[in-house]
């Protein structure tokens, strides 16, 4: 049981390293999307795309830890949490695991923070581009109307109102 709960609070670190090292990508990303730069976006997103499946791997690792502790407790592995765990635990060993299982969940908190805000800087990025090409499309002269006519009308380019 000793080995198994130094296991799981070892993974528990290692996918807060993980997860930290996604929260470092994600703000380096924040940057480029403010910037612009598409090079570096599109490499910190694949970057960003082998550290969520390192940390899936790490996952599938806590989880079997997990439910191998609780079985060793007589704890039903189904309905186990960090905090069912580290009830059933001494005093020493269940700060050890809710310590390492905070710094987990604080982390994923801060990456979903962080990837919410490079959500609404990308959709105002298309926000943006939508109203060009509304913009730009408005502002198409037409040489010769529907009917074959001339077409003496322009389309403004800019809404005096906006």
């Amino acid at each position: 049981m000793n080995e198994t709960l130094r296991q799981l609070i070892a993974v528990l670190r290692a996918q807060a390293d993980s997860l930290e090292q996604a929260l470092a990508l994600t703000e380096r990303q924040t940057d480029c999307i403010v910037r612009r730069d598409l090079e570096q976006i599109n490499g910190l997103s694949s970057s960003l795309e082998r550290e969520v499946l390192a940390g899936r791997r790490l996952e599938e690792r806590r989880l079997g830890f997990a439910a191998e502790l609780a079985a060793a407790l007589g704890i039903d592995p189904e309905a186990t949490t960090l905090g069912t765990i580290a009830a059933a635990l001494p005093r020493n060993e269940s700060r050890a695991l809710l310590a390492a299982g905070d710094t987990v969940i604080r982390t994923v908190e801060r990456l979903a923070r962080r990837s919410a805000a490079n959500r609404q800087l990308l959709e105002h990025e298309l926000q943006v581009i939508d109203q060009v090409m509304r913009i730009a499309h408005r502002g198409e002269r037409t040489t010769y109307a529907g009917g074959g006519t001339y077409a003496e009308t322009t389309i403004s380019l800019l809404d005096a109102r906006a």
